[in-house]
């Protein structure tokens, strides 16, 4: 990472780090030198070494501010809650709960942290922001508006502090397996990829962790696109 804590170590807070590109991301960043500041609503089943695992919730900071360094090299957002369905059956309410964790949560924590943070952040959105998918009105306007906050926040943050965005296809996470039906639907939904592949979670994980280190200084409001080639290449 390109700015460091007084005592050279990477300072790296990762929000929403229980599961999935979350829990990868917390190995590889650990694996990477870094001083892993966790943080997630449960606890882990087991507990990550050389890791500060934080119990809270991302929607209300203060409780565990105190915990946290004086100084944040890198914060991942990774928090976030899919919402899929039909229009004719979506609710209200699930609008604004795609919403509320995707966009506010990560409002709410960057403006509690903004006096410590120093560095880099990177945010979670989807391939479905800029690409139409069926029963994706939800989570497209949610992750849409969180485009739109980081590359505002990148030009309000600049030059101390880069903010970019990773926008992964369906990724094999637990959660997005239990989305489409189990492991006995990934042939069909890779073979809409041009690359017949999705990515894997560590893939995904190690693009956070590239974004945060010095060969990403020059990069700050962009969206990285990890999608087999969904949203840009069409092949028969």
């Amino acid at each position: 990472m390109e700015t460091t804590s007084q005592s050279s170590t990477p300072i790296h807070l990762i929000a929403g780090a229980s599961r999935g590109i979350g829990r990868s991301l917390v190995d590889h960043s650990i694996a990477a030198g870094h001083q892993v500041h966790a943080l997630s609503r449960t606890a882990p089943d087991s507990m990550p070494a050389n890791c500060n695992w934080i119990t809270g919730d991302v929607a209300d900071p203060t409780p565990f501010l105190d915990q946290l360094p004086e100084q944040i090299d890198a914060l991942t957002f990774c928090a976030g809650k899919v919402v899929l369905g039909p229009l004719k059956r979506l609710r209200p309410e699930q609008m604004l709960e795609a919403y509320k964790t995707s966009v506010l949560d990560a409002f709410t924590l960057i403006q509690a942290l903004l006096p410590r943070l120093s560095g880099s952040v990177v945010l979670f959105s989807s391939v479905a922001a800029r690409t139409g998918l069926p029963n994706h009105c939800a989570i497209s306007a949610a992750k849409s508006g969180l485009e739109g906050f980081a590359i505002a926040l990148a030009a309000e943050l600049a030059p101390k502090v880069r903010v970019n965005v990773i926008a992964p296809t369906l990724t094999p996470t637990e959660m997005g397996l239990a989305m489409v039906g189990g492991e006995k639907m990934i042939p069909m939904i890779e073979g809409r990829h041009p690359l017949k592949k999705l990515p894997a979670v560590e893939e995904v994980a190690a693009t956070a962790l590239y974004l945060h280190s010095p060969g990403a200084v020059s990069m700050t409001g962009q969206i990285l696109k990890i999608d087999g080639g969904m949203s840009r290449a069409k092949v028969s």
